[in-house]
């Protein structure tokens, strides 16, 4: 969108080997999975990814993702669940215990050469304590365009 670099391990080439340094978007590209590195979201997990994986692609008949050959337009598979927590439990004691299991997961000791325990979700959740008390950063070209259309359209306030 603004013309940057893609970061390194984000996508592959189309034999499907990792791209690990910055680069431009090329024109045919896989995505990679999650994991990899922690910019790539390796918190999450790859007992998850394959989980993932199984629901979306083999349940759906796709199979492997992984194994699939590159094509000109890519194959998709989806899966959604939604559970009814009330078919299973209290749904304060789900929270309460989901408190509890966030809250052991944040105090765990970390792995050799890491400070804390991330995990999914945590990382989003602080940046929305950051924006809800600094802002929503954005590109300058937006704050432009932003300020182009208040003019256009005569309003007077301001950004902040």
């Amino acid at each position: 969108r603004v013309g940057a670099p893609m970061e390194p391990a984000w996508i592959a080439d189309t034999e499907g080997t990792p791209i690990m340094e910055s680069a431009q978007l090329p024109d045919e590209y896989m995505s990679l999975p999650f994991g990899g590195t922690r910019e790539q979201g390796s918190h999450k997990g790859y007992g998850f990814a394959a989980t993932c994986e199984i629901l979306s692609t083999i349940l759906s008949g796709m199979g492997p993702g992984f194994l699939m050959p590159a094509t000109p337009r890519p194959l998709m598979a989806h899966y959604v669940q939604a559970i009814k927590i009330d078919g299973f439990i209290d749904p304060e004691q789900f929270k309460d215990d989901m408190d509890d299991l966030l809250g052991g997961l944040r105090n765990a000791k970390p792995a050799p050469g890491h400070d804390r325990v991330v995990y999914a979700g945590l990382p989003e959740a602080e940046e929305v304590e950051i924006r809800q008390r600094d802002g929503i950063p954005y590109h300058r070209e937006v704050i432009e365009w932003f300020e182009s259309i208040k003019a256009e359209l005569g309003l007077g306030f301001e950004l902040v």
